[in-house]
């Protein structure tokens, strides 16, 4: 899920970390990296290939960062699907409160440019309140929910964003949305669309398989999925407080 509600802001738990500690995390966080190296990461907030078209608030480095369980358990996953010769991608893991701000101050700037309707074709920015796209509270912050899809390392994933290529829309035919370096599962990521709801019946009988073994090899490890989302997942029970500490590049 996106957001957090401002008028709820005032209620989260921050954890701040000084300047002179900036890579330092705090009790029960760490860098996925650390625990799984062979888990791809694409962190898309910390790049201006997202929704908002630029990088979030908080967002230093493209590194994932987690509770400590939920690396383990992503780790679990990794290895059942490394037999397989696929392998998880990692799109958000834990999320500063002040990107959930950020997200909140761009759904109410008024304005809407056709990079941002790519990923919202047919609700408007007003809109995503009220039909449940965005969340009252991030789990992200937690460091407990995560956005993430499968590679199929036997596939050619070596196609990249053209900068003078004009992309279709999150839900067209995925030769012609932006490419993601990942398996087809009906949309694109962070696609607020129907299409994009888990169960949604409007995919093709492969796109639905891909969607069910995803979420079939996360729930063996405890983790939920988001019924509007086919990308976000969540460990019940390894959250607790939301965080508010910057991403920081990791230190070799």
């Amino acid at each position: 899920m996106r957001l957090i509600r401002t008028s709820l802001i005032s209620f989260v738990a921050i954890a701040s970390i000084s300047p002179t500690h900036a890579q330092s995390l705090p009790g029960g966080f760490v860098y996925l990296r650390d625990v799984d190296p062979r888990i791809i990461q694409d962190i898309r907030y910390a790049t201006a290939n997202n929704f908002v078209g630029r990088p979030l608030a908080g967002y230093g480095a493209g590194e994932c960062v987690v509770k400590r369980e939920v690396g383990l358990r992503l780790k679990a996953v990794q290895a059942e699907l490394a037999a397989q010769n696929l392998s998880l991608k990692m799109f958000d893991c834990y999320r500063p409160a002040r990107a959930s701000l950020d997200m909140v101050k761009w759904s109410q700037n008024g304005n809407e440019t056709a990079a941002e309707r790519r990923y919202n074709p047919k609700i408007p920015k007003t809109e995503l309140f009220r039909l449940g796209y965005i969340a009252s509270r991030s789990q992200h912050s937690t460091g407990a929910a995560l956005d993430l899809t499968l590679v199929d390392l036997k596939a050619d994933n070596s196609a990249r964003i053209d900068p003078s290529k004009t992309y279709a829309d999150c839900t067209a035919p995925v030769a012609a949305r932006l490419p993601e370096g990942s398996v087809d599962m009906g949309t694109g990521y962070d696609c607020t669309d129907a299409k994009g709801h888990t169960a949604a019946p409007s995919i093709t009988a492969e796109q639905r398989a891909w969607r069910k073994r995803l979420v079939a090899a996360m729930a063996r490890q405890g983790f939920v999925n988001y019924s509007k989302e086919w990308w976000h997942f969540s460990l019940p029970g390894a959250g607790g407080a939301a965080y508010d500490f910057p991403i920081q590049p990791r230190r070799n």
